[in-house]
């Protein structure tokens, strides 16, 4: 997007990634361990334990069953939250530097036509594995932000 974006453009686009990565997204690091890496400790921990308690190499064999699904929803359940925190950072960004200026950018970005910014909309590529809100979501959600709620404290 350089040169097709103006210097004054790229403030409310690096206010909402700023607020992401630095506020938003630290919060989700923790839940992401317990997501992850707990359900895979535990899916190794309880089969091992099992065998050596039992005298048998058969739940070792079950490893999977149990791992597998639990890795699955824990990055089902990751990914919305992603989806929850980048939205959420647009909102706090509309707040700290206005919300029309970002919805003006945003808007300006879905009319380039860009090509990874029409996968998402389309929900093509990489959507549903990083967990990315489509522009368009992003847009209607600062459009349901009423012009009181970045009065209001959070």
């Amino acid at each position: 997007m350089m040169g097709k974006l103006a210097v004054e453009e790229w403030r409310p686009l690096i206010a909402s990634s700023v607020l992401f990565e630095k506020k938003v997204k630290r919060r989700l690091r923790g839940k992401a361990f317990l997501l992850t890496v707990m359900p895979v400790i535990l899916g190794i921990a309880v089969p091992i334990a099992a065998a050596i308690v039992l005298h048998t190499a058969l739940p070792i064999l079950l490893y999977p069953v149990f791992v597998l699904p639990l890795a699955y929803l824990g990055s089902r359940s990751y990914s919305s939250d992603l989806k929850k925190a980048r939205l959420e950072a647009d909102t706090q960004a509309s707040a700290v530097v206005g919300k029309d200026l970002l919805l003006d950018v945003l808007k300006k970005i879905d009319t380039m036509g860009l090509d990874d910014i029409d996968r998402l909309k389309t929900g093509r590529g990489g959507r549903r594995l990083a967990g990315l809100p489509s522009i368009t979501e992003r847009i209607q959600n600062l459009q349901g932000l009423s012009s009181l709620d970045r009065y209001t404290a959070k």
